[in-house]
C-alpha cells in the first residue's frame, strides 16, 4: 500500500499569480502583484512588479521577506502607495504590531519606503485623495470591554467572528485619514456600525461608503449608502430601500454616484436576486438600473466599478457562459462587452485618459497573466507563468452542452485523463462547485489544478455549471432560490448520465463525485439519495442546518433563513429546515466517503463535518476524516502550501 507521500502532486501555484493590476495616470506603466509558492518556509511570497508598457519584461518593485501588496498610484503619478507587514526602523523589535499590514510610501524612481502608519489592527482599502495630500482608509476600533491579561472573549454582538478573519469581538470597523506627508492617523467615523466599500468624490469633499445604521443591521444582510464629510462629521444616509448594495463609484464630474446591488419585494422572504448596475445623483434622489434589460449579474466586489473620464460610461464586469469580461455600460443602458475570447478577466484598472486598460486573466492552459486593452486591442503582457507551465502536466478541457430533463441548457467540461488510451474506460471524477451562485469557467486556479491532479492519476473529471450558477440569467440562477437539492441534484445527475452516454472512455462503474462548501452540501445530499457513485469527497461541507444557523460566520443572516426556509429561523420551520438537511439522510448514506475539514472554518464549522463523521461511522460506513489545524473555509484556495498539497494527496488516495 502507498504511502501518503508516495502521492506526488504537481506543482502548487497561487489561485491568482498575478493580482490587482494598476494603470499609472499617463497609461504608460502598471503596476501589479505577483505572487509564488513558497514550500520551504510553507507560504506565498508577494511582491509588486512594474511594467514599462514600452517594454516586454515588467521588473520586481519591492523586495524583502515580508509581502507588499495593494499598489496605488498617486494622482501625479509620482509616488506609489501599498501595504506590508514589513518592519520599519522605527519599530520596537518586540512590537507585535508589525504584523499587521500598514501604508508604506515610495517614489517611483524606487529608493526607500516610508512608513506612515501604524494602526494596532493594521489597514485597509487604502487610497489617495484627488489632490494626493491625503491617504483614506479603514481599520477595526475596538468599542467592547476588555480585562487587562484576559484573554476571556465577552460578545455582545451577533457579528463576533469572520472566515479567514478570527474572532473580532468588540470590534467595528471605521474610517480613517493619514497625511501623506506623515503624521498622526485620524479617525473620521465612529460608532456601532461597520464602514465598507468608502469612495472619494472628485473634489475630496465627500465620502460615500456602504452600512447599516439600523437598530439590529447585525442581522441583515442589507446594505445602504452613506456619506461622510472627508475632514469629519455626522454621517447621513444617501439611499435606503428594501435591497442591498455593493459596490460605489463616483463620476468624474460629481454628479452620479454609480453602485451594484439590488431590490427585493420583501427582504424577509426573498434572499436572491441577480446584482444590477445602478445610478442615483450624487447629492441624492431616485437611483435608475442601467442593466434592467442585461439578464447577467454584475462582479460587485468593493473598486469593482469604474467610470470614463466624460462621465458617460460606466465599466463592470459580467460573467457569462464561463467567461467574465470587461463591459461598458452607458447612462442609457446600453451594453457593450470590450475584452473577448474563452477567457476569465480578474480585476481592472485603466489611465486618466480611459485609453489604456490592465486587467490580469486566466484561460483553461493558463494561470492569471497580465493582459492591456487599448486602440490596438487586447493582448498578453506578460509571462510570469512560463516556468511554473514547464512543471505541470495539463490536460486541455472540452467544454459541452446538455439539455436538462427540463429543456434548459446546461454547460460543463470534461478533462481526460493523461495518457489516455484509446478503447479504455476510467474512473470519472464529477466535481461540484460551490456559492452556489459560483460558476466554473475557462480559467486555471486552485479548483482546476485539483482536476489535472486528477487527471494525471488516470481519472476522468467532469465538472458543470448546473442550477444556481452564475453567468446564465436570472431564472438559471434564482429559480432553485429555497429548493436546494433539487433541481441543481437533477441536472447533476443528469450531467452524469450525459458523459456516460457521449464519452465512451467514462466508466459508468467507477464514478466519484466531491465537492466542497455548497458542493460539499451537494456531495453530502448526492450520497443521501443514490448509490451510484462509488466513492466521495465531501470537504468544508454542511450537514445539518439547524446547527450551522448557529454556529457559521453568516448562518443567522441568509443561510439558512431567508434562502431555504423562507425567513423563519430553523426553530420555526423544524420540518422544512431538516427536510433540507443531508444530515436526515444519513441512513441511507452507503457511499465511502472521505470528509475533509478545517479546524478555523467559520463559514462551515467543524461540527458540520463532525456529525457527519460521527453518524457514519455509528452506522459502520465506510468513512474517514481528515482535519487541517489552522485552516479557514478557503483551504483549498488559499490555505498553507503543505496543507494544500496534504488535501491533494488525500483526495487521490
Amino acid at each position: 500500500m502507498l504511502k501518503l507521500e508516495d502521492y506526488k502532486i504537481m506543482s502548487l501555484f497561487p489561485g491568482q499569480p498575478i493580482g490587482d493590476p494598476q494603470v499609472s495616470p499617463d497609461g504608460s506603466k502598471v503596476l501589479f502583484t505577483y505572487s509564488q509558492v513558497n514550500m520551504g518556509e510553507d507560504k506565498y511570497d508577494t511582491h509588486i512588479w512594474l511594467l514599462d508598457l514600452k517594454k516586454k519584461r515588467p521588473v520586481q518593485f519591492t523586495h524583502g521577506k515580508e509581502n507588499a501588496s495593494n499598489p496605488r498610484w498617486s494622482p501625479d503619478g509620482k509616488t506609489i502607495l501599498f501595504t506590508s507587514s514589513r518592519p520599519s526602523e522605527d519599530d520596537k523589535k518586540d512590537d507585535k504590531e508589525k504584523k499587521k499590514a500598514q501604508i508604506y510610501l515610495i517614489s517611483t524612481d524606487g529608493g526607500e519606503a516610508r512608513k506612515i502608519t501604524g494602526l494596532k489592527d493594521g489597514v485597509q482599502n487604502s487610497v489617495w485623495s484627488p489632490n494626493g495630500k491625503t491617504i483614506y482608509f479603514t481599520s477595526a476600533v475596538f468599542k467592547g470591554e476588555k480585562r487587562k491579561e484576559s484573554d476571556v472573549k465577552v460578545l455582545r454582538r451577533i457579528k463576533y467572528k469572520g472566515d479567514g478573519r478570527g474572532f473580532y469581538e468588540g470590534k467595528y470597523t471605521h474610517l480613517f485619514s493619514v497625511p501623506a506627508k506623515r503624521g498622526k492617523a485620524k479617525q473620521i467615523t465612529d460608532g456601532e456600525y461597520d464602514v465598507t466599500s468608502p469612495v472619494l468624490s472628485p473634489d475630496g469633499k465627500t465620502v460615500a461608503f456602504t452600512g447599516n445604521f439600523d437598530e439590529g443591521g447585525d442581522y441583515s444582510y442589507l446594505r445602504y449608502i452613506y456619506t461622510v464629510p472627508a475632514k469629519g462629521g455626522e454621517p447621513k444616509v444617501l439611499l435606503k430601500r428594501q435591497g442591498s448594495v455593493g459596490a460605489l463609484g463616483y463620476s468624474p464630474n460629481g454628479k452620479h454616484l454609480a453602485f451594484t446591488g439590488y431590490e427585493v419585494e420583501d427582504p424577509d422572504l426573498v434572499w436572491y436576486h441577480q446584482t444590477q448596475l445602478w445610478v442615483m445623483p450624487a447629492k441624492g434622489g431616485k437611483p435608475k438600473c442601467l442593466t434592467a434589460d442585461f439578464d447577467r449579474t454584475v462582479s460587485a466586489r468593493e473598486g469593482s466599478v469604474k467610470w470614463s473620464p466624460d462621465s458617460k460610461y460606466v465599466y463592470v464586469r459580467f460573467p457569462n457562459h464561463g467567461t467574465s469580461h470587461i463591459h461598458r455600460v452607458s447612462l442609457k443602458g446600453e451594453v457593450e462587452a470590450l475584452t473577448e475570447g474563452k477567457m476569465n478577466v480578474g480585476s481592472f484598472t485603466m489611465d486618466k485618459a480611459g485609453k489604456v486598460f490592465a486587467f490580469n486573466a486566466s484561460d483553461p492552459m493558463t494561470p492569471y497573466e497580465l493582459w492591456t486593452l487599448d486602440d490596438g486591442g487586447q493582448a498578453k503582457r506578460t509571462e510570469m507563468n512560463k516556468a511554473l507551465l514547464k512543471k505541470l502536466r495539463l490536460v486541455e478541457p472540452e467544454e459541452f452542452w446538455f439539455t436538462a430533463s427540463d429543456g434548459t441548457e446546461v454547460q460543463g467540461w470534461i478533462v481526460r485523463p493523461r495518457d489516455m488510451e484509446e478503447g479504455e474506460r476510467y474512473p470519472t471524477c464529477i466535481e461540484i462547485h460551490g456559492g452556489p451562485r459560483g460558476a466554473y469557467g475557462f480559467t486555471l486556479g486552485a479548483a482546476e489544478h485539483e482536476f489535472q491532479v486528477l487527471a494525471d492519476y488516470g481519472y476522468a473529471v467532469v465538472y458543470t455549471n448546473p442550477r444556481f450558477s452564475t453567468g446564465y440569467g436570472e431564472k438559471f440562477c434564482g429559480e432553485a432560490s429555497g429548493h436546494w437539492g433539487e433541481r441543481d441534484y437533477l441536472d447533476i445527475m443528469e450531467a452524469t448520465d450525459y458523459v456516460v452516454e457521449n464519452y465512451d472512455f467514462v466508466d459508468p462503474e467507477r464514478l466519484g463525485v466531491l465537492g466542497g462548501s455548497y458542493g460539499g452540501f451537494m456531495t453530502n445530499w448526492i450520497i443521501g439519495h443514490t448509490d451510484r457513485y462509488k466513492a466521495a469527497v465531501t470537504m468544508r461541507s454542511i450537514s445539518n442546518w439547524y446547527s450551522f444557523h448557529g454556529t457559521s460566520d453568516i448562518g443567522w443572516m441568509s443561510l439558512p433563513t431567508m434562502e431555504l426556509n423562507w425567513g423563519k429561523d430553523p426553530w420555526d420551520d423544524l420540518e422544512r429546515i431538516m427536510e433540507k438537511s443531508p444530515i436526515t439522510y444519513i441512513k441511507d448514506m452507503v457511499t465511502p466517503t472521505l470528509i475533509i475539514h478545517s479546524e478555523n472554518d467559520y463559514r462551515c464549522p467543524m461540527e458540520q463535518g463532525e456529525q457527519l463523521f460521527a453518524g457514519l461511522k455509528k452506522l459502520g460506513r465506510t468513512t474517514e476524516m481528515v482535519r487541517f489545524p489552522n485552516e479557514p473555509h478557503g483551504l483549498s484556495r488559499m490555505g498553507k502550501p503543505k496543507h494544500r498539497e496534504e488535501r491533494l494527496q488525500h483526495i487521490v488516495r
